[in-house]
């Protein structure tokens, strides 16, 4: 599926079209996808009359350089888009002692993180009740989590530990499952949008590129930590391109993936232990 702004708006201006009365929080990270997000999103509230908060939770620090930060808000600033920088109370430390302890750091990076997300809306809920909490997630993404379970969960040996938070796979894809769908409404009025979920990271940096949008230029030590991060290096020298549709057919009948209704019954605290 090409991606263009045209395209994006077309695929999803239903949903657009309800942002207008909501309140929409969208969580940057000054990578590609969410820097694309931030793009289209910044074009549509215009279009569709909307407005969004954009924050981003400066962990871990040794990404977010000052040098970075300066440059990253001073690009979004020209576009009428004010970024909400949140020191966070945690050392990169922790990366390092979750490394020796349990061999991913990413398991406690990813802690911090969620706390973040769900510390802004707590506050903002105090506010406003009809809140749209906007994540980057995309194609590349789903079919890594696929190819994890069928590696750690359906193909494992009888003997296999996982690494990390010590979660079974299955408890794993539970957790992730939620990931293949594009837009969630929890029954306490919470909704998750993952904006470009359909689309392949060749198309995403593609966009990057014709726009001459500016990413965070570090990349963090423990990336390839995250399983995703070897196999998007397979994805790329082989130019793959997947298709949502099929991906979604295949994890729905031989994954098992949880239906869209086993999330639309959670409510928010009981989606932060899945996302």
């Amino acid at each position: 599926m090409s991606l263009s702004y045209a395209a994006w708006r077309n695929e999803n201006k239903e949903i657009l079209g309800t942002f207008q009365a909501r309140k929409i929080h969208m969580l940057y990270t000054g990578g590609k996808d969410s820097s694309v997000i931030l793009l289209f999103l910044s074009m549509a509230g215009k279009e569709f009359g909307f407005e969004f908060e954009t924050s981003t939770a400066l962990f871990p620090r040794q990404v977010f350089t000052d040098v970075d930060v300066h440059r990253l808000d001073k690009y979004w600033r020209a576009r009428e888009v004010n970024v909400q920088w949140h020191s966070i109370d945690s050392s990169d430390a922790i990366l390092e002692d979750a490394r020796e302890a349990s061999g991913n750091p990413c398991h406690a990076c990813h802690q911090v993180k969620r706390g973040f997300l769900f510390q802004r809306l707590a506050e903002i809920s105090q506010i406003h009740k009809d809140i749209v909490v906007i994540l980057s997630f995309n194609l590349w993404d789903l079919v890594s989590y696929s190819i994890e379970y069928l590696l750690g969960g359906i193909f494992r040996s009888d003997d296999w530990v996982p690494a990390g938070n010590g979660k079974s796979a299955e408890q794993r894809f539970l957790e992730t499952s939620q990931r293949f769908y594009p837009y969630i409404t929890l029954r306490d009025g919470l909704s998750i949008y993952k904006p470009l979920l359909k689309y392949n990271d060749q198309d995403i940096r593609k966009v990057i590129e014709e726009e001459g949008i500016p990413v965070s230029t570090v990349e963090c030590p423990y990336k390839y930590y995250t399983p995703k991060r070897t196999l998007f290096k397979y994805y790329d020298q082989f130019n793959i391109r997947f298709d949502y549709d099929k991906v979604v057919e295949f994890v729905k009948g031989t994954l098992k993936m949880n239906d869209l209704s086993y999330f639309e019954n959670m409510g928010m605290i009981d989606f932060a232990k899945v996302l």
